[in-house]
């Protein structure tokens, strides 16, 4: 895990992108966004209050979620104290209860002090020891990339931070993929494959470890949505090209402001400088895609990006729009949606832990590589088990509810295989790579 992670982790791959062909799902065009600005109670005909994705939500869900929301500008307290020492006691933060936990190794200094009493105007927090800080974690966890990269390539797909600081979670490819990641490395001359096992043995680790073995393996999730026109929405089906072919198909994540003009955000394993963005079905030209920082899997389209997102639950059901008032940290447990091009707004998917995950699918990201680890992604489990991300969410939005808009949390960088686990990059690591960055907002 980076360093940058630790700015981020505020604990607590979307690399979702479709191939170039969307097996058989048909999908229609929707009418193109107007430049001027919609009135607040409705968007191109269709009811805000009638289509909000939160009016679909459960309603203990949906009062879980509220909760969250007023509480994150003591969140966003406390992370702004953590991010001034990288190097110190910081752990993660965490929703338990009904206030906030931080986790915390040592003594408070004196700017997390008065964060803290900052924080309690707002709501509880309660200050938990942790047996490491997050700085410690991720030395161990670069211990372990290194004995993997001198060893060749093993079977870990993840290693992650336990928000509580209790340790390191490494979990290894299922059986089925890393025996044909074994057969493909043998084919090609190259050295076995090594058991996490091995790995860890020549790490040396000195934080406790646990060994998982998944059940499906990390993919990318490459397939309006589908007839925007600028400045860009998130949420919004986007192809990259290159030589006039399709190499893959995305999603549109938040409009942002950078570098004193506006931008699209997005997953950098749907493209590579100089392919070129294309929207919807009429495959409008967006621009080039620029500024690419792959082992975060982040990049931008040079388009200019705007302040609202796709909310449809599920399409084609309508395109509703949500404005992006803000953004925020990851916070263990926060529940959270995204909003991809193929699954619509997905919810109820529960914050977990920083991890740096290895691709183990057989699709190649933009620039034709496999099996490379993109660092200090989230992780995020749909609590009712249901799928999380589905191929063509990559690059999208993943938000929480910020009155009667979104708070933008991070993007889609890819899934476990249709199962109900979603990995995001969060927002702090997006201002790492792109200080001074912020959302659109209205």
């Amino acid at each position: 895990m980076t360093r940058k992670i630790l700015c981020l982790t505020m604990l607590c791959l979307a690399l979702l992108a479709v191939t170039t062909v969307i097996g058989g799902a048909k999908l229609l065009a929707r009418a193109k966004q107007t430049p001027t600005k919609p009135s607040a109670d409705s968007v191109q005909g269709y009811s805000k209050k009638a289509d909000a994705f939160a009016d679909k939500i459960d309603p203990k869900t949906l009062a879980t979620m509220r909760r969250q929301e007023a509480l994150q500008p003591a969140v966003n307290a406390l992370y702004e104290a953590a991010m001034k020492s990288p190097d110190s006691g910081f752990t993660s933060i965490a929703f338990e209860g009904d206030g906030l936990a931080l986790y915390w190794k040592g003594e408070l200094p004196t700017d997390m002090v008065a964060a803290l009493n900052v924080a309690r105007e707002i709501g509880p927090v309660e200050v938990i020891s942790a047996a490491y800080s997050m700085a410690e974690m991720e030395a161990e966890a670069a211990k372990i990339h290194k004995a993997e990269k001198a060893l060749g390539a093993s079977d870990i797909q993840a290693v992650g931070a336990r928000y509580d600081g209790s340790g390191l979670d490494i979990e290894r490819m299922p059986a089925a993929a890393a025996e044909k990641k074994a057969l493909v490395r043998a084919r090609a001359g190259q050295p076995p494959l090594r058991s996490a096992e091995q790995v860890l043995a020549k790490a040396d680790l000195r934080v406790p470890i646990r060994v998982t073995t998944a059940d499906k393996p990390i993919e990318l999730m490459f397939a309006s949505r589908w007839d925007d026109s600028p400045a860009w929405n998130g949420g919004g089906y986007w192809e990259a090209r290159s030589a006039g072919q399709v190499k893959h198909i995305c999603t549109t994540g938040f409009g942002i402001r950078y570098q004193n003009r506006t931008w699209v955000l997005t997953s950098a394993h749907c493209a590579t400088p100089p392919d070129f963005a294309y929207q919807g079905f009429d495959r409008e030209f967006m621009g080039p895609v620029t500024q690419e920082h792959y082992q975060q899997d982040l990049i931008l389209i040079d388009a200019p990006g705007f302040y609202r997102m796709f909310d449809n639950p599920q399409p084609p059901d309508g395109h509703p729009y949500k404005n992006v008032y803000g953004s925020g940290g990851p916070v263990a447990n926060e529940l959270l949606c995204q909003s991809g091009a193929a699954s619509g707004v997905v919810c109820n998917l529960r914050t977990g832990s920083s991890q740096d995950i290895t691709i183990t699918s057989a699709d190649p990201d933009s620039d034709g590589d496999f099996g490379y680890k993109v660092l200090g992604v989230f992780n995020a489990t749909q609590i009712n088990g249901q799928t999380a991300v589905r191929h063509g969410d990559s690059g999208g939005p993943v938000f929480t509810l910020l009155g009667d808009g979104v708070r933008a949390k991070g993007i889609v960088t890819g899934g476990a295989g249709g199962g109900s686990t979603m990995y995001y990059q969060d927002w702090p690591t997006v201002t790492s790579v792109y200080p001074g960055v912020v959302p659109v907002t209205p």
